[in-house]
């Protein structure tokens, strides 16, 4: 939906090769964006996820959770392929990948 108060700032939808996100700088200056990846449909929780540039060509490593780009430009958009790389690694906190919902192993939620 349009929203002119408050435009969308970012974008996901599924590809033969995995989800595409994009970022989308609505700011008349250079912008830090973070995506947390559970919120695209098209990502699981408790997976982590390569990441490679649309733009560039080039692989930016591997995102867990969230995804962070620096010194987007003005108006300008980061347009992200992600790739399943496999389980997260263990350890992380806190242990869920969304922490308003972290359930114990017997169905109680563990308060953060």
């Amino acid at each position: 939906t349009s929203n002119s108060t408050h435009p969308a700032q970012y974008w996901s939808g599924p590809s033969k090769y995995g989800t595409v996100i994009m970022l989308l700088n609505i700011l008349d200056g250079p912008a830090t964006m973070s995506f947390n990846l559970t919120e695209s449909p098209w990502i699981r929780a408790g997976r982590q996820y390569s990441v490679h540039d649309l733009w560039t060509h080039t692989d930016n490593g591997t995102a867990v959770r969230i995804f962070t780009a620096h010194d987007v430009p003005p108006h300008g958009v980061v347009a992200l392929l992600l790739k399943d790389a496999g389980d997260e690694p263990n350890g992380l906190y806190p242990p869920c990948s969304v922490w308003y919902q972290c359930m114990d192993e017997n169905g109680t939620r563990i308060d953060l």
